[in-house]
């Protein structure tokens, strides 16, 4: 069999949250992770959009006023996501032993 090291694994978690463990099919946890990461990515990226949609299409003067707290928690929550991701990779994989066939042919003689 074709088992993959730990390091696979990680990598895929650099790409997204929850890749990794999909690749692992740890479904639940992965498309989880993957979900709760894009919906901060989503947040944060809308929180820093909008104000400045507002800002150039405005025709009166006006300020340019980020709201930084719910940008700080979303930034923070896909941190902590990723962050657990690489973690629980770490943590909970164990690659499967390989077997080896001469060892499988002596075992059976």
């Amino acid at each position: 069999m074709n088992y993959r090291s730990r390091l696979f694994y990680l990598g895929l978690n650099m790409l997204a949250p929850g890749i990794g463990q999909i690749a692992l099919k740890w479904y639940i946890r992965g498309i989880l992770e993957l979900l709760i990461f894009m919906t901060a990515f989503a947040w944060g990226f809308m929180e820093l959009l909008l104000p400045l949609i507002q800002y150039y299409t405005s025709d009166l003067p006006a300020e340019l006023h980020i709201n930084v707290v719910p940008l700080l928690i979303a930034v923070a929550t896909g941190i902590l996501v990723f962050l657990w991701s690489l973690v629980e990779i770490i943590l909970f994989y164990n690659q499967p032993e390989r077997q080896d066939k001469n060892q499988d042919a002596r075992v059976n003689k």
